[in-house]
C-alpha cells in the first residue's frame, strides 16, 4: 500500500493532531461528507470504503472488515454505514437547500469517486470494455465481473457503480499534469513568446484552454519521436506498473537541435507510453477491448488522441465533453437508482462516440523504438532516484 493511502492519512491525524483525532465521530472520503452535509445521514458509499482497504470485497461478506480495521488500529466506531453508489443517501434538509438555492426534499444519492464514474461516463458498461483517462493523473481501467489483483505490477480491481462489478485500475500520478509543468516552465517562461502567438485570451481559464490548444497543436508539427527525445511522466512518483515515491521526471536523449517543441511533444508522447505500459500489464491479466474510450481533459486534443492510437495499436473513440465524463457517470447512477434506466449497460448505450482515430502503421517503428528505450528509464535510474530523493525525503 501507499502512504498516499487513506488509511495512512488516518493515522497521521492521530500521530500529530491528537486534538482533532479526539473529536471524529466517522471518518468520510470528501463526498460522503458532502452527503452527510446534504442529508443529515453519515453514510459511506462501498467504493469509497474499498479505496481504505479495509472494505470485505468477498461474495457474502460485502461490509467493513474490522480484523482489518483493527489491524491498522482504526477505531470501528469511526466507520460509517455503507451503501451502493446508486442508493438513496437521504433528502436535501433545508437547511442544504437554503445553502444551496435547491428545492427541499430532493433525494441525494451515494454517488462515487472519479474512478467508479469516469468509466461509466465514458460509455464503458460492459465487461470487458476498457477506457483510458488523461486528467491531473492517468489512468487505464477495463470492467469486469470478478475480482482481480497484479501484485506485480499494483494493479486490483477496484468496487465499480455497481454491486458485483470491479474496475480493473492501473494508475499513474501525473499525466495532464507533466503537459500543465511543460505549459508553465517550458512555454511561458520564455517571456510569454508562446503565449504571444497564441494570442491568449485575458480571461485567466480560457487564456489557459487556448494555450493547451496552441501546445498540442505545435507538437503535432514535431515528427512522431520527438526527433529522439523521451520523456518520462514521473514528476510526483509512480504507482503503477512499480511504485516508487522517489521516482521523478526525465528528458531523456536531449541533444544541440532538439527545442523546446521536441520537449513538449516528447511529454505528450512519455504519458502515452506509460499509459501503453499499463495497458500491456492489464492485458497480461485480463482481456483488455480492442477498442478504447479515451476521456478526460487530454482527449479533447486530436493530436494527443492520435498519439495514443499510434502508441498503443489500439482504435481509440472519444465522446462528447470528454472532460465531463465523470458528471455523466454520476448522472447515470442517479437515472439507476431512480428507476430511470434498468441496467449500467443502458446508460452505456446512451454514451455515444464522436469521434474515431486509427492507428497510424507509418508511426508505429519509431514509437516501438523509443518506448523500449522508455522502459528502461526507471530500471536504469531507480538507484539514483533514491539517492537523490530518499534522502531528502529521510532528512
Amino acid at each position: 500500500m501507499s502512504v498516499k493511502d487513506p488509511v495512512w492519512k488516518y493515522n497521521w491525524v492521530r500521530n500529530h493532531e491528537p486534538e482533532i483525532f479526539q473529536k471524529v465521530y466517522k471518518w468520510l472520503d470528501v463526498k460522503d461528507y458532502l452527503v452527510a452535509r446534504c442529508t443529515g445521514n453519515i453514510t459511506r458509499t462501498v467504493d469509497s470504503a474499498f479505496s481504505t482497504f479495509l472494505y470485505d470485497t468477498r461474495k457474502g461478506k460485502e461490509r467493513w472488515n474490522l480484523d482489518l480495521a483493527r489491524m491498522y488500529d482504526v477505531k470501528p466506531e469511526h466507520l460509517p454505514i455503507l451503501i451502493q453508489c446508486s442508493d438513496e443517501a437521504g433528502k436535501l434538509t433545508s437547511k442544504a437547500a437554503k445553502e444551496l438555492g435547491l428545492p427541499e426534499g430532493l433525494p441525494v444519492f451515494g454517488g462515487g469517486g472519479d474512478a467508479t464514474l469516469t468509466g461509466l461516463g465514458a460509455g464503458c458498461s460492459e465487461v470487458g470494455q476498457t477506457h483510458i483517462y488523461i486528467g491531473t493523473s492517468g489512468w487505464v481501467s477495463t470492467l469486469m465481473d470478478h475480482q482481480a489483483v497484479d501484485f506485480i505490477s499494483m494493479i486490483t480491481g477496484v468496487m465499480a457503480g455497481t454491486r458485483g462489478y470491479y474496475n480493473y485500475f492501473a494508475e499513474m500520478e501525473t499525466a495532464g499534469k507533466c503537459l500543465e509543468w511543460a505549459k508553465d516552465h517550458l512555454a511561458l517562461d520564455e517571456i510569454g513568446v508562446y503565449a504571444r502567438e497564441a494570442r491568449m485570451a485575458d480571461d485567466l481559464e480560457s487564456g489557459y484552454i487556448s494555450l493547451y490548444d496552441y501546445l498540442t497543436k505545435e507538437a503535432g508539427q514535431v515528427p512522431a519521436g520527438s526527433n529522439g527525445v523521451i520523456f518520462a511522466p514521473w514528476l510526483h512518483g509512480n504507482r503503477c506498473p512499480f511504485e516508487d515515491s522517489s521516482a521523478a521526471g526525465i528528458f531523456f536523449n536531449l541533444k544541440l537541435d532538439n527545442g523546446k517543441r521536441d520537449m513538449i511533444r516528447a511529454t505528450l508522447e512519455g504519458i502515452c507510453f506509460h499509459l501503453r505500459w499499463m495497458l500491456e500489464c492489464e492485458t497480461a491479466k485480463v482481456k483488455t477491448s480492442d477498442r478504447i474510450r479515451f476521456v478526460g481533459g487530454g482527449a479533447l486534443s486530436p493530436v494527443t488522441c492520435q498519439m495514443l492510437a499510434d502508441i498503443t495499436g489500439r482504435v481509440i473513440e472519444t465522446v462528447e465533453s470528454p472532460q465531463d465524463a465523470g458528471a455523466v457517470g454520476a448522472a447515470a447512477l442517479i437515472a439507476l437508482g431512480m428507476g430511470v434506466i434498468n441496467s449500467p449497460e443502458a446508460a452505456g448505450k446512451m454514451i455515444t462516440v464522436n469521434a474515431v482515430y486509427y492507428p497510424n502503421s507509418a508511426n508505429k517503428a519509431v514509437y516501438d523504438r523509443n518506448y523500449r528505450v522508455f522502459r528502461k528509464l526507471y530500471k536504469n535510474n531507480a538507484a539514483a532516484f533514491q539517492a537523490l530523493n530518499g534522502a531528502l525525503e529521510e532528512k
